[in-house]
């Protein structure tokens, strides 16, 4: 039997047939509002391309109508390529993955979640005009076992027409996190599981035991997690599984953070949840209008890395120095490519080497000012939305021109 493929018309044929890479570059975004989608944006229009968006979404299939506007857009704007956030709008049989194929249209998807609870183990999608950008490189290997030609190591970044300002000499207060509890989302991953038992248990067995670790992580929940008693675990089963693993880790470790820290009065900004953890907890903050000002006014940000991050670092690593704040942030791998650790970067390994670093910086507010400064000039040169567009464009060039 082939591959599922979609029917063309013959005037679609006609539309699609055109060259790529031949004149200014053109990027169609396939919309879902997740933050990166206005972040690209910026960044494709300073750098003088045209730029287009089609609606999609994280979840779920396409709608008719969804369908219809994409089509309609490929053939009107003619891109260059498509670049979408985790696989967005694609379809578990892989048609759309042939359609971008037979009209020879790279697409482009940035991956900044495991691709293992995205794409589980099909083999459906790979082709020569398919391209994997992982923001952490443990997962290259399973693109290519999945038989992804195309795989490219792309770090986060910031947005400098969102996240910019210098230092502050006032703060409205000295220890903050911003970010999710998990709390909530580890309740519901354990109740997908209720109705196999012996899988929760062997969950619970990997937490006591230890063996819920970035690295063994970053190898596979069989490296994790012994399912030996459930061989027949459905690919769903699988998938919550990790999902679970992801979610009560971090719920975890943001609770060891935030408890830790309780003598120092950290605030914590999030989801309601945060409640049942310390009583200096408050609602969100928004991304894209009270963030920046939020890192700014705050002495020392924290930042928990998620467990499925074996050496990648996340957004709050790029933001909140941009913003002008000061970040102490966990040992991640990437750090030492990435940034110079020690002068624009401030680590710790554990809760205690974090409580002595969160203290003594209170109490060095000049030091505070020269590793964001620092920091600042970094992202500005190697770290922005830019920056990774232009990474990715010389990238396609190479191979569709």
């Amino acid at each position: 039997m082939g591959e599922a493929r979609l029917r063309w018309s013959d005037r679609l044929r006609r539309m699609l047939t055109y060259p790529k890479f031949a004149g200014e570059t053109r990027l169609l975004i396939l919309h879902t509002q997740y933050f990166f989608d206005r972040g690209w944006r910026h960044a494709a229009e300073s750098l003088g391309w045209q730029v287009a968006e089609a609606p999609s979404v994280m979840v779920g299939g396409l709608t008719r109508e969804q369908i219809r506007a994409l089509f309609v857009t490929i053939g009107e704007f003619k891109p260059d390529f498509i670049l979408a956030s985790n696989f967005a709008g694609m379809d578990e049989e892989g048609l759309f993955a042939r359609f971008f194929e037979d009209a020879r249209l790279p697409y482009v998807s940035w991956f900044t979640d495991t691709p293992r609870m995205i794409l589980f183990q099909r083999k459906v999608y790979p082709s020569h005009y398919l391209v994997a950008a992982s923001w952490e490189r443990a997962y290259i290997p399973h693109f290519e076992r999945l038989g992804f030609q195309h795989v490219l190591f792309l770090p986060l970044a910031t947005d400098p027409s969102i996240f910019h300002g210098g230092p502050s000499d006032r703060f409205e207060r000295d220890v903050a996190f911003v970010g999710h509890s998990m709390i909530n989302h580890a309740q519901d991953a354990w109740r997908r599981l209720e109705r196999w038992p012996e899988v929760a248990a062997a969950v619970r067995e990997a937490f006591e035991c230890g063996r819920v670790t970035r690295e063994d992580f970053s190898r596979g929940i069989e490296h994790v997690v012994h399912l030996d008693a459930r061989p027949d675990c459905s690919e769903e089963t699988l998938r919550d599984v990790e999902l679970l693993l992801v979610y009560e880790a971090t719920r975890r470790q943001r609770r060891e953070l935030v408890q830790s820290l309780e003598s120092l009065r950290i605030e914590v900004r999030g989801d309601p949840h945060w409640k049942q953890v310390t009583e200096l907890a408050d609602g969100p903050v928004g991304y894209f209008d009270d963030l920046a000002p939020y890192y700014r006014s705050t002495a020392v940000n924290l930042n928990s890395t998620s467990l499925q991050m074996k050496s990648a670092v996340n957004q709050r690593v790029f933001d909140c120095p941009a913003a002008g704040g000061f970040l102490i942030t966990d040992a991640q791998g990437d750090l030492e490519e990435l940034f110079d650790t020690g002068q624009e970067v401030v680590t710790y390994s554990d809760i205690g080497e974090l409580k002595d670093r969160v203290t003594y910086y209170l109490r060095h507010p000049e030091e505070r000012k020269g590793v964001i400064e620092r920091a600042q000039r970094r992202i500005l040169a190697r770290h922005t939305h830019r920056h990774r567009l232009l990474a990715l464009e010389k990238f396609l060039e190479e191979r569709y021109t």
